[in-house]
């Protein structure tokens, strides 16, 4: 049953849970009670660091190639598969592709370290019934009335408009 087991008396520290979640990815949502969190965050992690590793290999590769196509030595350049340019534009690929897989894992893992942060900061939010919209009619005074050193009433500048409140 969710009631027997959820504990209003317990806040989490959101510096805690930045923490955690720091030094060990999932480790601040765990914190937080938030263990659904957990597979997704991990899941786009290894998704992440696996095309990170399998991009850097075929970038190796792909280098490895286009260094033996352009070798001088004529035993080592003649084993080759494919052609210098060809092997150069693989290479350049790969490498961008690699470049993107960390820039993929560090937004992962910052955003892992964000959302523990976040959700503990804002554990305690609550959004009730109490909650509302006035839209009323207003007269729209320009920012500049008062510098002139007229009242905003009566110069012909004001405009009629909608105002939206939200109370909260």
């Amino acid at each position: 049953d969710g009631v027997a087991n959820f504990h209003p008396d317990r806040h989490p520290h959101a510096g805690r849970a930045t923490m955690y979640s720091a030094l060990f990815p999932g480790l601040g949502q765990i914190y937080n009670g938030e263990l659904f969190k957990v597979p997704i965050y991990w899941g786009c992690l290894m998704g992440s660091v696996h095309f990170l590793t399998t991009n850097n290999a075929n970038y190796k590769r792909f280098k490895r190639i286009h260094n033996e196509a352009t070798s001088t030595d004529p035993a080592v350049s003649a084993n080759v598969p494919i052609s210098a340019e060809t092997a150069q534009w693989y290479r350049d690929v790969y490498r961008r592709y690699r470049d993107y897989s960390i820039v993929a894992t560090v937004a992962v893992y910052a955003l892992q370290v964000i959302d523990a942060n976040v959700f503990a900061y804002m554990h305690d939010f609550e959004v009730d019934d109490n909650i509302s919209m006035n839209i009323e009619p207003t007269i729209i005074c320009p920012d500049n009335a008062y510098a002139m050193g007229t009242p905003a009433f009566g110069t012909g500048n004001n405009a009629v408009g909608m105002r939206i409140g939200l109370r909260f």
